[in-house]
Formats: structure tokens, C-alpha cells, sequence
């Protein structure tokens, strides 16, 4: 498969543009928003209720999208609805998250083998009694160390 090479004459201006709207599209709390959105069209108090942010705060991130033509806003009554106004959001974000998916998977390919040897070593050390004193990392079996503090703070 050939790759395709897109966007490689960008001006400084262009890329200017396009660093503006990746950095608004790199907070957390409107990457929630905007899941949230994709799903369809909510209310400011919708919004805040789904993220667990308060209303003036999602009104901010709500007002900065739409100020980039990101969201847009539907006025009813008193009450404003926003919905995703450029489908490219969403595009970008299943590039986005399905090159993370292939980076995580080859980087839990790597692990397996160190979690295979783990997993043999955690084995051989189950073979120990419970209560048998670790002298490598001074605590029982059970975790507590001399003087029994972590095993009083589990009880409580």
C-alpha cells in the first residue's frame, strides 16, 4: 500500500492555522465535550453533567470550538444545543486513535515476552508459604513490613 503524501506545500500561514487548531483540539476536556457531541446534539447542562465540569468552564471550551467553526450553536428559547459542525473532527480524531491503537498494540506485542517471564518468576515465588518472611524486601507474605504499619492501614 503507497502512502499518500497530502498538504506538503503548506504555507507558514497555513501551518500556522493548522498548529492553532490542533493545539485547541489537544485539551482533554473538549476532546470530552466533543465525544460527547459526536454522540449528537446536547445542552451546555448536558454537557457539563457528562464531563463533570462545571457549566461556565464547558461554556468556555463550547465558545472556543465554535469560535474555530468546530461546534455549532442552536438557539431555542433560552436554552443553546451544540453539535458538531466539521466532520473532519471527527475524521481526524479515528486517524488519530487508530494510529494509537496500532503504536499500543506493537508496544504490548514488545511486552509479552517480559510479562511471559514475570508471570514465571511470580509463579515460583507463590510456591513460598504465606507468612514467611521476605528478607530481600524486609515484609511478610502477607506485605506488612517491621512494625506491621501497612497491614494496621489496610484495617482501617
Amino acid at each position: 500500500m503507497r502512502k499518500q503524501r497530502i498538504h506538503v506545500d503548506l504555507s507558514d500561514e497555513a501551518i500556522r492555522l493548522v498548529a492553532a487548531r490542533l493545539r485547541l483540539l489537544g485539551d482533554p476536556a473538549r476532546l470530552h465535550i466533543l465525544r460527547e457531541l459526536l454522540r449528537g446534539e446536547c445542552s451546555v447542562l448536558e454537557l457539563a453533567e457528562r464531563v463533570g465540569l462545571r457549566q461556565p468552564s464547558v461554556s468556555k471550551h463550547l465558545s472556543a470550538l465554535r469560535s474555530e467553526g468546530i461546534v455549532a450553536r442552536r438557539q431555542q428559547g433560552l436554552h443553546s444545543f451544540y453539535s458538531v459542525a466539521d466532520d473532519s473532527v471527527s475524521k481526524l480524531c479515528d486517524i488519530v486513535c487508530e494510529g494509537l491503537a496500532k503504536r499500543l498494540n506493537g508496544h504490548l506485542a514488545s511486552l509479552a515476552p517480559i510479562a511471559r517471564t514475570t508471570a514465571r518468576r511470580t509463579s515460583s515465588k507463590k510456591s513460598r508459604r504465606i507468612g514467611e518472611w521476605d528478607e530481600r524486601t524486609h515484609h511478610d507474605r502477607r506485605g506488612s513490613s517491621i512494625g506491621g504499619g501497612r497491614l494496621r492501614a489496610r484495617e482501617r
